[in-house]
């Protein structure tokens, strides 16, 4: 059996016949070809094929939204809920925890310390402030400071600090 390939314009004419000029998603006219697509009713990627009876056509923008949504057994399209990921300054500002006036959320606590107002312990945990000390008194394994905070001089491991290696 011979396969014959159908020319996009000849497909076009196809759906045309079979579903009328329209897009089948919003049901607008097209103003012109080339804001013709094919929708591909199952999406191909979820198995869905080129078969003429899969196809549909569709505005750009129609084809672009509806994406990869499998239809209901209607033949209806579920909602798609759109999550807005855009937060305002102001959102972002009024999400933050509150600061603690007594430790500055762990920052002013020394080693194995802890806040009895807020409950958090020395933070942050890798550069905690209560290590920092100047670069010409700096150990670069107990303490820390801009060398090794920025990556200039590479600390020790712990276990070779506790090893005395």
């Amino acid at each position: 059996m011979t396969r014959t390939i159908m020319t996009r314009a000849e497909r076009i004419e196809l759906l045309t016949a079979r579903d009328g000029f329209n897009c089948f998603l919003c049901g607008g006219e097209f103003k012109e070809e080339v804001d013709i697509t094919f929708d591909h009713w199952i999406p191909q990627s979820r198995g869905g094929s080129w078969d003429i009876d899969n196809l549909r056509l569709a505005h750009k923008r129609c084809n672009a939204l509806k994406g990869d949504i499998m239809p209901n057994e209607d033949g209806t399209l579920p909602k798609r809920v759109r999550v807005s990921t855009f937060k305002s300054k102001a959102q972002k500002r009024s999400e933050r925890p509150d600061l603690c006036q007594k430790c500055e959320n762990g920052r002013s606590l020394g080693p194995q310390e802890s806040c009895d107002v807020c409950k958090s312990g020395p933070m942050p945990e890798r550069w905690p402030r209560w290590a920092k000390t100047d670069a010409k008194s700096c150990d670069h394994a107990d303490f820390w400071c801009w060398a090794c905070g920025s990556g200039v001089i590479e600390r020790k491991p712990v276990t070779q600090t506790l090893l005395g290696m």
